[in-house]
């Protein structure tokens, strides 16, 4: 959050796309209590309110231009498929709106490079969801790694 001008008591999510990895993405911010689902996009009509329903969430939109005009929104969960990566999330940062990126970030090296660039520029987060980022064994060497009790790592 210190990369907010102004700390939020709540930092306010929209979920852009609403298929499979989109209900994990909602779940783990919905049990975050720094967190509030606030919008949902989907370009299917009608499956945006419906993904909206279990969490509450009450702006619902078939047009990522739609809500960044309407922009009660400090970061946006890009579900989108691969493909569609680099445009939404261009948008979006120009919106200067944080964006957390299922993978992969982009299609090649060239448009991920822009994203990150362009996230740089604007002192905005672009960051793309590892696999691994879950993954229970590798919190547990962390905290072993934090710790110090394997000495100085190189």
């Amino acid at each position: 959050m210190a990369l907010f001008k102004k700390s939020p008591a709540k930092i306010r999510i929209l979920v852009l796309g609403t298929g499979g990895m989109a209900l994990a993405h909602a779940s783990a911010f919905a049990a975050d209590a720094r967190c509030e689902l606030v919008g949902t996009v989907d370009v299917v009509p009608g499956r945006a309110a419906e993904f909206a329903k279990p969490f509450g969430i009450k702006k619902h939109f078939t047009d990522l231009d739609k809500a960044i005009a309407w922009g009660q929104f400090d970061a946006a969960a890009n579900v989108t498929p691969d493909s569609i990566h680099y445009p939404t999330t261009m948008k979006l940062l120009a919106a200067k709106k944080h964006v957390f990126c299922e993978k992969p970030l982009a299609e090649n090296f060239a448009l991920a490079d822009e994203m990150a660039t362009t996230a740089d520029k604007h002192k905005l987060i672009n960051m793309v969801n590892l696999t691994y980022r879950n993954v229970a064994a590798l919190h547990a060497a962390k905290k072993i790694v934090a710790s110090g009790e394997l000495g100085e790592i190189r």
